[in-house]
C-alpha cells in the first residue's frame, strides 16, 4: 500500500513525499487506518518496523484536521535518545504544517531552554516520564488538554520502573480522546496497562520471526573467545558493505577496547556507553547518523535510540542472553523494507544463548566457515590496548617462529559443525612459561581495571582523522 492511497491531510502527505516514503511497512499498513479513525491501538512491533511513523501520522493528521491549539499530543518514550529520535521524525513530518511543532522534554538539559521551547507551543510533546513530571509539578507544562497519548516501547518503560509515572500521566490527561500503545512484547504488565487505560483497542501484531527470516541474512561464526576481536577486525576491514554497521556487546567494558582496536586499523568507529555523559552520547549518535562514523559499538541498553536507515550489517560480538534482544539487535538493519546482514560470534560460553535464539526463531542459523587467515590480526602497525583480546607482539612473533597460535587450545569446540575437521595444534612450553611469568596479582588486576575505565572516556571521545565514511548516494 502506498502513502498516497491514505486519506491524510495534504500538508502531511507533502512532507511524507518530500522525505521519500512511498510504501507502507506492515505495521504502518495495519495501524494507520485505525489510527486515522481515532481508535485506540495496541501494537506489537519490533525496532525497525516503522512504528514511529505508524503512530505519528494519525496524530499529526488529526491535529491538522481538527485545528487543535495548545499541547494536543503527548508521546512518552523510555530513553532520552529515543525521545530525540521521535521528536526529529515528527519535525520532518510537520515541515509543511505551519504553526505546529514538536518539542522534546528530556533530562540532562537545562529547564530554562526547555521552558523557552514550550512558549506558545501548538503540537506535540515527546518526553521521558521523569523530566515531564518534574515540569508538570513546577507548573511549566499543562497536559490537561492533551487529546492524543502515545506510549512507545511500553515494555521497556515498565522494565525501567516507570509504571507509576505512566499511570499518573494518563490520569492527568483528562481530555484524552485516543491512546496508542506500542511494545516489542505484550507482557502481562503491558496488557494490564492496556486493559486499564485503553478503550476497546485494536490489537495489531507483526511477527518478528517472519521479518527476520525474510529480510536478514544471518550467519554464525564459531570461534574461541580470544579469536573474536581479530576475526571481526578482519571481516570489517575486508568488508564490501557500503553502508554503516552496529557492533553489539553484552559488556560496556568491551566498548572502548573494540573502538580502540578498530581505529588502529583505520576504521571510522565510535561507541556509546553509560560511562559517557548525556550530551556526549547524543553528539556521538548525531555524528553516526550523519555518516562521520561507519560503525557504532554499543550495549543493548545504550543502543536504544539508534535509528539509522542505512545500517547494512550488525555484528554480535557477544550473543545476547535475552532472545528478544537478538531480534532488537539485528532489527537495526533491514529497515523500511530493505535487506540486511547479521553476523554473530559464538564461543563456548555462547552456546546456551545460540540454542535459545534458534529455538525462538524456529530455525537454525547458517554457520559461516572460519577463514583461518582472519584468526590473526591483519598486518599493520597496531599497538595493544589494556588487557583482554588485544594484540600481543610477543605472541605474534611466537606464531611466526613456530607456526602455532598460543590460543589454539582455547578454541571452543565446534558443536554445530562437527564434520569440519581441523588440524590439532599444541601450545609450546616456552610460551606457557612466559605466560605464567606475566600473571597479574589481584591488586594489579584491580588497578588495571580502574585504568581501563579511566581510558574508556578518552578513547570514545577522541575523533578519527578525517571523514572516512562514505554514505551511498
Amino acid at each position: 500500500m502506498k502513502f498516497e492511497e491514505l486519506s491524510i491531510h495534504p500538508k502531511l502527505l507533502s512532507a511524507i513525499q518530500e522525505i521519500g516514503y512511498t510504501e507502507l511497512t506492515p505495521i504502518q499498513e495495519k495501524s494507520i487506518p485505525h489510527g486515522l479513525e481515532g481508535k485506540d491501538i495496541t501494537g506489537l512491533a519490533q525496532t525497525g518496523t516503522g512504528k514511529t511513523v505508524a503512530f505519528l501520522i494519525p496524530v499529526i493528521h488529526n491535529i491538522l484536521t481538527k485545528g487543535i491549539q495548545g499541547i494536543a499530543a503527548l508521546v512518552l518514550a523510555p530513553t532520552r535518545e529515543l525521545t530525540m529520535q521521535i521528536a526529529e521524525e515528527a519535525k520532518k513530518l510537520l515541515k509543511h504544517s505551519e504553526g505546529i511543532r514538536s518539542v522534546p522534554i528530556i533530562g540532562g538539559t537545562d529547564y530554562k531552554s526547555q521552558n523557552k521551547d514550550l512558549e506558545g507551543l501548538n503540537g506535540i510533546i515527546v518526553a521521558t516520564p521523569g523530566r515531564l513530571i518534574d515540569m508538570i509539578k513546577s507548573g511549566s507544562i499543562d497536559i490537561s488538554n492533551v487529546e492524543f497519548f502515545v506510549l512507545d516501547e511500553a515494555d521497556r518503560m515498565l522494565d525501567m520502573g516507570f509504571i507509576q509515572d505512566i499511570r499518573w500521566l494518563l490520569h492527568k490527561c483528562k481530555n484524552r480522546k485516543q491512546t496508542l500503545l506500542y511494545s516489542a512484547t505484550l507482557s502481562v504488565e503491558v496488557m494490564r496497562l492496556a486493559y486499564r487505560f485503553l478503550n476497546e483497542p485494536v490489537e495489531i501484531q507483526i511477527n518478528p520471526e517472519k521479518i527476520i527470516t525474510e529480510r536478514i541474512d544471518q550467519k554464525i561464526v564459531h570461534l574461541g573467545r580470544e579469536e573474536k576481536i581479530p576475526y571481526m577486525t578482519n571481516l570489517i576491514i575486508n568488508s564490501k558493505e557500503e553502508g554503516q554497521g552496529i557492533i553489539f556487546t553484552n559488556y560496556k567494558a568491551n566498548i572502548p577496547k573494540i573502538v580502540y582496536t578498530l581505529r588502529k586499523y583505520g576504521v571510522p568507529v565510535t561507541g556509546i556507553s553509560s560511562e559517557l555523559d548525556q550530551k556526549k552520547r547524543l553528539r556521538l549518535l548525531r555524528d553516526f547518523k550523519s555518516g562521520k562514523y561507519r560503525y557504532m559499538v554499543a550495549t543493548d541498553v545504550a543502543s536504544r535510540g539508534i535509528d539509522v536507515e542505512n545500517i547494512d550489517i550488525v555484528y554480535n560480538y557477544d550473543l545476547p542472553q535475552d532472545t528478544e534482544n537478538y531480534v532488537h539487535r539485528i532489527g537495526r538493519t533491514a529497515r523500511a523494507g530493505r535487506k540486511g546482514k547479521a553476523i554473530g560470534f559464538c564461543s563456548e560460553s555462547d552456546y546456551v544463548e545460540l540454542e535459545k535464539i534458534e529455538k525462538y526463531l524456529k530455525q537454525k542459523i547458517e554457520i559461516l566457515e572460519v577463514n583461518e587467515e582472519y584468526i590473526q590480526f591483519p598486518a599493520g602497525d597496531f599497538q595493544s590496548f589494556i588487557g583482554g583480546d588485544s594484540y600481543d607482539r610477543e605472541k605474534e612473533t611466537h606464531f611466526k617462529q613456530n607456526g602455532k597460535r598460543p590460543h589454539d587450545n582455547d578454541r571452543a569446540p565446534h558443536k554445530h559443525d562437527r564434520n569440519r575437521k581441523r588440524d590439532k595444534r599444541h601450545t609450546s612450553h616456552t610460551h606457557s612459561t612466559a605466560k605464567d611469568s606475566h600473571k597479574k596479582k589481584p591488586a594489579a588486576a584491580i588497578q588495571e581495571a580502574e585504568l581501563f575505565l579511566q581510558k574508556a572516556d578518552s578513547v570514545l571521545s577522541s575523533e578519527p582523522k578525517g571523514k572516512i565514511c562514505k554514505r551511498p548516494t
